[in-house]
Parts: C-alpha cells; structure tokens; sequence
C-alpha cells in the first residue's frame, strides 16, 4: 500500500518510532478501509506481542495524524476513523457505513464555493468537511 514503513526516508521532522506506532501501522497498512481506533485495538489485541492499551492506541493515532502518515474520517455518529494518508491532496470521501471503505472523490464546485466565501469575508486558514455516507456494493450483496 504505502512505501512508508519499509525503507522510505522519513523526514527529519518525523519521530522515532516507537513498538507501539509500528503495530499501529502495521495493522493500518493491512487495509485501505478507514477503522475506529477501536477496532484498530481489538486487531492488535489478537497479537500476543502486542500489548498494548487502548490510550496507547489513541495517542499513536493522534502522532500518526500529526505526521501525516494517518488520516482521519468522521464516521456518520461522529466517531473517529483512521487510515494511511494515501495521498497529501484535498479530498472528500463517499464512506461505508457497514465496512469503512472510501471511494475518494474532489468536488470542485465545493472547492471554488469554499474559496470565494473565504475571499467575500477575509477568512484565512479555512478548512471544511464534506462527508458522504452509504453501503457499498459488496456489503449490500451480502
């Protein structure tokens, strides 16, 4: 999936990574789905050499993120999905409800509208979501 944890230079900017970050990763690169940071946990409990706490967990999330390894998703009740940043573009996500999958898509009139409002009233660093919630084929056919 991501060349970013077999052999890619990190940037001098990045931590060192700890035993608990590479399972982290470890268990986010197994998927391109977004997953809870609890389903992550339950995934790293199946592994005897990972042993570690659901606050352990959760702040790797929150490096990953800061470090732009990791991205985040809302999930449809407002929790907090994760997976590897696939790329550094802007982009929304028509999301599963049932298996987390993301179909990544850009909408460039949301764009040019997010824009010119910034424009119209002096905004800067502004930022926004647009969040798209279904079921994918493969868990309505089953």
């Amino acid at each position: 999936m991501i060349a970013h944890t077999s052999g890619e230079t990190a940037p001098a900017s990045r931590r060192r990574q700890t035993a608990a970050q590479r399972a982290v990763l470890s268990v986010l690169d197994s998927s391109e789905h977004f997953r809870s940071a609890q389903q992550l946990y339950r995934q790293l409990r199946q592994h005897p050499t990972h042993q570690f706490g659901l606050t352990t967990v959760y702040r790797v999330l929150r490096t990953l993120v800061e470090d732009k390894i990791a991205e985040i998703q809302r999930a449809e009740d407002g929790e907090l999905l994760y997976r590897i940043r696939t790329t550094n573009e802007h982009r929304h996500y028509l999301l599963c409800r049932q298996c987390g999958r993301a179909e990544a898509f850009t909408s460039t009139p949301i764009e040019d509208q997010t824009r010119q409002l910034s424009r119209t009233f002096d905004y800067t660093d502004v930022t926004h979501h647009v969040d798209l919630y279904g079921v994918c084929p493969r868990c309505r056919d089953t």
